[in-house]
């Protein structure tokens, strides 16, 4: 019987395999290495994204508030980890006593 467990490994791993194939599709010219705020709004959330950049997260290259961009791989991977940090609060880790803090 597969558990909760294994359904979760199975999507890290399929987020960092996602991950290593953005990097290189940006290394190769097939995709742009950056995003700008509206791709980035669209796929991640304007408040998440907003919070990432004031938390300092995440790091836009040119003027924020106007035409910013970011490195996609870097978002791609932070959305990610949150991802896994949060997976590892649920209840399934809290009853092992494992922890991550997710405020910084």
């Amino acid at each position: 019987m597969r558990s909760v467990f294994d359904h979760e490994l199975r999507n890290m791993l399929t987020d960092a395999a996602k991950l290593g194939a953005t990097q290189a599709l940006a290394d190769t010219g097939a995709i742009k290495p950056y995003m700008n705020k509206s791709e980035a709004y669209r796929l991640y959330g304007r408040a998440k994204v907003d919070d990432w950049i004031k938390d300092g997260l995440i790091t836009p290259r040119g003027e924020i508030g106007k035409s910013w961009q970011i490195e996609r791989v870097e978002i791609q991977a932070l959305a990610s980890s949150k991802t896994v940090a949060e997976y590892i609060n649920t209840q399934y880790f809290k009853d092992k006593g494992v922890k991550i803090n997710l405020d910084k």
